[in-house]
């Protein structure tokens, strides 16, 4: 008999063998796997999408909420990324209730 040195070394017997019942039930235990996560994954995608319906719904029906929510959130990382260098003491007191003000502002649209 010869042997792939690649492969596992295949067991002989009959088929209620203890390594033939390991094998069928890790076979087993990767199909409910693989169900699940194909499940999931369908189910995530479905909630995307209609996540992003939404969002362009929203956008469509309030233009200029969108434009202002978008500007607020370019000033806060603006904001936020001047706070990461410490060249500006004043930074460090204006951004962080500038930031705050904005989130607050960003979350009351979005609910």
């Amino acid at each position: 008999m010869e042997t792939n040195r690649f492969e596992a070394p295949r067991q002989q017997g009959a088929t209620g063998s203890p390594t033939a019942n390991i094998i069928e039930e890790g076979a087993e235990a990767y199909e409910e796997a693989e169900k699940t996560a194909s499940e999931m994954y369908n189910k995530t995608t479905r909630k995307l999408n209609e996540t992003y319906e939404k969002a362009k719904v929203y956008n469509q029906e309030n233009p200029g909420t969108t434009i202002l929510v978008a500007l607020g959130i370019g000033v806060g990382i603006g904001l936020l990324l001047a706070n990461t260098t410490n060249h500006r003491p004043r930074t460090n007191r204006i951004a962080r209730p500038v930031v705050n003000a904005l989130s607050d502002i960003a979350s009351e649209f979005f609910r």
